[in-house]
């Protein structure tokens, strides 16, 4: 008989989903995989949204799984870098860093891949990255890979380094759009969703000025101690997701296109974008 126990706190949002382990999946014996996924949305709908995937691969792999998230993205960072999770979702730069200070490496991804848009107004008229010297550019945090990293990255190359702009953290993009509406900073740095999510009498007030290139988004990733063994049911388990309708529906909820195999080389670009940017990984 399978027996669930979950909690939810301000300190995180954990779910235990215990069944009998039909394998050893990692030095730990019959103790659950720990999948831990990045709070980019309030903790308890992560949890929401990622429930299926747990109880699907409990289901497919025939071990235990433990779900976490972290009442902040920097306190889930801080857990990838001490070695918490057997599993983990989340941004890419953290995956770097995880990957030379731990080895983790990736397993799987959505096929989607990861863009930036600088957008300003349309009445400033501005045409050039080099108009932007000395002003406000909106960014919904400071490792944002699309909206932050990625913007800055182009601006940079344009001839506009990050220490000749004011950046401007609002928390979200949809704030940072607002901000550029109202007048508060003259450009934001946002991802295509967000911007095409405006009304239309809004975005129509608004000018791409400037697409970042397209980067691989973020990973699955293991850590070194699971079996190869497992981690090969894991990953076979998540590619079949893209063949049956409840994998379609498990994909939908984590707002997964397709699952597809993934590898480190996929993130050497986001190597390079930290190096212009002088961020240590």
């Amino acid at each position: 008989m399978r027996r669930t126990t979950w909690f939810i706190s301000s300190a995180s949002v954990t779910i235990l989903l215990f069944v009998a382990a039909g394998v050893l999946a990692h030095p730990h014996g019959t103790e659950p995989i720990l999948l831990g996924v990045s709070p980019q949305q309030d903790p308890a709908r992560v949890f929401t949204m990622w429930q299926p995937v747990v109880r699907y691969l409990e289901r497919e792999v025939g071990h235990a799984f433990a779900f976490e998230s972290a009442p902040s993205i920097e306190e889930f960072q801080k857990r990838v870098l001490e070695g918490r999770y057997d599993i983990w979702w989340g941004n890419p730069l953290t995956y770097i860093q995880a990957n030379k200070r731990i080895g983790y490496v990736p397993i799987a991804r959505d096929t989607t891949r990861i863009a930036g848009l600088l957008v300003t107004r349309k009445e400033d008229a501005i045409k050039s990255a080099k108009e932007l010297l000395g002003k406000k550019i909106a960014y919904p945090a400071p490792d944002a890979l699309g909206a932050t990293l990625l913007v800055q990255d182009y601006l940079a190359r344009a001839g506009v380094a990050p220490n000749q702009v004011e950046a401007v953290y609002t928390g979200t993009m949809d704030s940072g759009l607002r901000g550029l509406l109202d007048g508060r900073v003259m450009a934001a740095g946002v991802v295509p969703r967000a911007f095409n999510s405006l009304d239309a009498a809004e975005r129509d007030k608004l000018s791409i000025l400037a697409k970042t290139e397209e980067v691989a988004p973020q990973p699955l990733v293991v850590h070194p101690r699971l079996y190869k063994s497992v981690v090969t049911q894991i990953q076979r388990a998540l590619l079949k997701l893209n063949w049956t309708p409840e994998g379609q529906q498990i994909l939908s909820s984590i707002l997964y296109k397709e699952v597809v195999v993934s590898n480190d080389l996929d993130y050497d670009i986001h190597r390079e974008v930290a190096r212009r940017l002088q961020i240590p990984f």
